[in-house]
């Protein structure tokens, strides 16, 4: 008898650490993994490179609230935040700018044709000198760099980031003063 409680006071022992790590895991993976404390910094000192190839100064966008979303084609959590993004863009429609930056350039006509295919209407950019140099180059795929209207780098976000987060974070941009 005491054989069979000791077996079962294990078996219980490890379904409670796997079910442990397995919680672990999940916000791990679902939870931001990075945020930046804002910064004075001014975030509109860079220009994007336009799906036609022509230069877009952020200060085009002054008195609105910028999300660069660092990201490729390739990969699928990038892909998973895309209808979250275009909804958020819709949403918050002239008080916030999406953009999806495209690091990989080797698949920037790729990332353009399925944004095109999939309907996706938030400006797509691709990687430059003039970005790299403001942010630095992003530490993974996806990364989220949430500017708010007076060029200051709010959230800085590595990793998906689920579709509540991204609207409060896009909240603290858009109302930072």
């Amino acid at each position: 008898m005491r054989a069979m409680e000791r077996k079962r006071w294990i078996r219980t022992g490890l379904e409670w650490t796997a079910l442990a790590l397995l919680a672990a895991l999940v916000l791990h993976r679902f939870l931001p993994s990075k945020a930046a404390a804002p910064t004075t910094a001014n975030a509109r000192a860079f220009t994007l490179t336009g799906i036609d190839g022509n230069p877009i100064p952020a200060s085009t966008y002054q008195g609105k609230a910028i999300l660069l979303n660092f990201w490729a084609p390739w990969c699928p959590p990038c892909r998973m935040e895309i209808p979250w993004l275009q909804k958020l863009q819709n949403e918050e429609r002239g008080k916030l700018v999406v953009v999806g930056v495209v690091a990989d350039p080797s698949k920037y006509p790729y990332a353009a044709a399925m944004m095109r295919q999939r309907g996706i209407t938030y400006l797509l950019a691709r990687d430059s000198e003039s970005v790299e140099k403001a942010f630095g180059d992003p530490p993974a795929l996806p990364t989220s760099l949430y500017i708010s209207p007076s060029s200051h780098v709010v959230h800085m976000v590595t990793g998906v980031v689920p579709e509540y987060i991204m609207h409060r974070y896009a909240a603290d941009a858009i109302n930072q003063k």
